[in-house]
C-alpha cells in the first residue's frame, strides 16, 4: 500500500513539475512585457520631452531672428562663415555654445570676419585649408 501511493506520488510530482516549470516561464514572460511597456512608456516621455524642447529651441531661434532683416543665409559673402546672413551678422541657427556671434566684415586685403561679441575671427582661406 505504501509502495503504491510513493508510486503515486513521484507519478504526480513529473506532471507537477512540468506544469511548474511553464508557469515560471509564463510569470518571466509577463514580467518582461510589463518591463517593456514601462520602458516604452519612459521612452515616449522623452521624445515628447525632447520633441517640447526642440520646438521651444525653434521658437526662440525664430524669435531671434526677428530683427527687421530680410535674411539671405544662401552665398556668404566675402568672409563670412556659412549659413550667415551677411547683411546682419545672425547664423541660421543659434551656435553651440555661450556667444551668439554676430558677424561683421573685417578690414583688410584678406577677407575675413570677426564677431562683435566675443571677437572671434573667421578666415574662410584658413577653414577651407583645414578641410582639404
Amino acid at each position: 500500500m505504501i509502495k503504491q501511493y510513493f508510486f503515486i506520488a513521484m507519478l504526480s510530482m513529473v506532471p507537477a513539475g512540468i506544469i511548474l516549470y511553464f508557469l515560471i516561464h509564463l510569470g518571466k514572460g509577463l514580467i518582461g512585457m510589463v518591463s517593456d511597456r514601462m520602458l516604452h512608456k519612459e521612452l515616449d516621455e522623452l521624445a515628447a520631452h525632447g520633441e517640447s524642447r526642440r520646438r521651444a529651441r525653434e521658437e526662440s531661434n525664430q524669435k531671434r531672428l526677428d530683427n527687421g532683416c530680410e535674411h539671405e543665409f544662401d552665398g556668404a559673402l566675402g568672409g563670412f562663415p556659412p549659413d550667415v546672413c551677411h547683411k546682419c551678422g545672425l547664423a541660421s541657427k543659434k551656435p553651440n555654445g555661450a556667444c551668439d556671434h554676430v558677424w561683421r566684415a573685417g578690414e583688410g586685403a584678406a577677407p575675413h570676419s570677426a564677431c562683435e561679441k566675443c571677437g572671434r575671427q573667421y578666415n574662410p582661406s584658413k577653414e577651407r585649408g583645414a578641410l582639404a
